[in-house]
């Protein structure tokens, strides 16, 4: 037995050192439909920006650490699922189980050692293939060049990444995850790329939108060298799929602030050398209390002040991710404020969504069957009451931002805590039958010490009282009308409804 897993293994490596680094994309013959998900052990992500097998997802997020840890989370979800399956099948291995690939484009070294320590804490270090940039050579002392040599190792990192990837789907059938950590530096070569064309044939000879913060076709086609390779591939090609999550950084925001630009409030030092026209102008508005914000300046025709060098960058840097977001299947946003107040994953509702399954003439979908039922409306539900905030008590918005604060409580995870997908049916099942109304009433909402046990204490007596109807979710992904039924009557049972 010894000696045959040795040559599987020789031969998988060999099948893994033939597979061109830059390999071309999959054409639309070589693929199937996305139809399995990709559990990441998130209730909020596997609810509200679900991936499949096949897909790839922006994870995008001012907070480098978040990111990772939930990159991180998703791997060890995978690698746990297998391991459960293959205790259930008797410890005899299973081919279906997802090969995992960490590519760190970073070549700090603390960076590399942030994440081997994380994926030694979480117990998938042997489980785990990482491929990571090398590091600054030594002898190089031009700052431009060792960024340039950086940027180059980064894209290289990612590329063979998904060549391992797709080694395994095509050649072995299985299915593999890559996390890309990140591809920021992607953008740091494009730029070098672009600053280098321009100087030799100039700005209107090579791509002008480049040097505005556009996208050019030339810019998507870089992007999609790396962004397409994610595929689910038919019979014809092995089977397998390489599902691809990469990581972008998010320019923090100023104190307070907001992405939106009708948030932008200028004062009138912003028009010291403006016409005596507008200035007269702005003095109106002041004295009327009306906001100086973009939307009402242009609405009289009065210029929006050019806004200051670090403004500008951080909206290149917010157009040049929704330009990556257009080229997507999907994106997990990340917002700095939810984080700041507790919620975790700091998951925005509104702006974190998968593309695949949009419309109903296809047949692809990226979520499990299990939580479909139990969350169809749920965005709706909480831009709701998020639009109801501050109403005041007796306006009739009470119970539906408690609804809200159970939703989130039953979406409630810290970094490293991961549940199974029956778990996490129970606690948005509980949530969606009104079962934590009452823990959300007494204090206990997300994030506080009293809502944690209440869900923990609820997923241990539906473990002890609905063991069997559990198993059957996390082997079948779907939640029968029957099993629903017994784990409703649990639900209710346990909080004494």
């Amino acid at each position: 037995a010894a000696a045959a897993a040795a040559a599987a293994a020789a031969a998988t490596a060999d099948i893994i050192a033939n597979r061109a680094i830059f390999a071309p994309i999959p054409k639309v013959g070589d693929i199937a439909l996305i139809n399995s998900p990709m559990l990441t052990g998130k209730a909020m992500v596997d609810a509200l920006a679900p991936l499949g097998k096949g897909q790839n997802t922006l994870l995008v997020g001012a907070d480098g650490e978040e990111t990772r840890a939930l990159g991180i989370d998703a791997i060890a979800t995978q690698i746990k699922m297998a391991s459960s399956s293959d205790e259930k099948d008797g410890g005899g291995g299973v081919d279906g189980g997802v090969e995992c690939i960490y590519a760190l484009t970073s070549s700090d070294p603390a960076d590399r050692a942030d994440v081997l320590k994380r994926l030694d804490e979480a117990g998938i270090a042997d489980s785990v293939v990482v491929v990571a940039a090398r590091g600054d050579d030594a002898n190089t002392i031009d700052e431009d060049q060792v960024a340039v040599r950086s940027a180059a190792e980064a894209v290289s990192v990612a590329a063979a990444a998904c060549a391992i990837g797709e080694a395994h789907a095509l050649s072995l059938g299985r299915d593999a995850l890559v996390v890309v950590d990140s591809i920021d530096e992607h953008k740091a070569f494009w730029d070098w790329t672009t600053r280098v064309l321009v100087d030799v044939y100039g700005v209107d000879a090579v791509v002008k939108d480049d040097r505005d913060g556009g996208a050019s076709s030339e810019m998507r086609g870089f992007y999609s060298s790396l962004i397409q390779r994610a595929g689910q591939f038919n019979n014809k090609n092995g089977g397998g799929s390489v599902t691809l999550v990469m990581m972008r950084s998010l320019p923090g925001r100023p104190v307070g602030g907001s992405d939106d630009e009708d948030e932008i409030v200028f004062t009138p030092d912003d028009f010291a050398g403006a016409s005596e026209k507008v200035k007269e102008r702005i003095e109106i508005l002041t004295k009327s209390n009306i906001a100086l914000t973009p939307t009402n300046l242009k609405k009289i025709q009065i210029p929006v002040p050019v806004a200051s060098e670090t403004e500008q960058k951080r909206r290149l840097e917010l157009q040049h991710v929704d330009d990556l977001i257009s080229m997507s299947d999907g994106q997990i946003w990340l917002d700095e404020n939810l984080g700041s107040g507790g919620q975790s994953p700091s998951l925005d509702p509104q702006r974190s969504i998968t593309r695949i399954g949009i419309g109903a003439d296809t047949m692809s979908r990226a979520d499990a069957p299990a939580l479909r039922s139990l969350v169809g409306g749920l965005r709706f539900e909480l831009a709701q009451a998020a639009a109801l905030e501050g109403a005041g008590e007796g306006s009739g918005a009470d119970r539906q931002i408690r609804r809200r604060d159970a939703w989130m409580l039953a979406m409630q995870q810290p970094a490293g805590e991961r549940r199974s997908l029956s778990e996490n049916t129970v606690a948005l099942l509980a949530a969606s039958i009104g079962a934590l109304d009452g823990v959300v009433r007494e204090g206990g909402k997300a994030g506080t010490e009293e809502g944690s046990r209440a869900i923990q204490e609820l997923l241990n007596y539906t473990k002890a009282s609905a063991g069997d109807e559990l198993n059957e979710i996390d082997s079948t992904l779907d939640l029968t009308d029957e099993v629903k039924s017994k784990l409703e009557e649990t639900i209710k049972a346990h909080f004494d409804m």
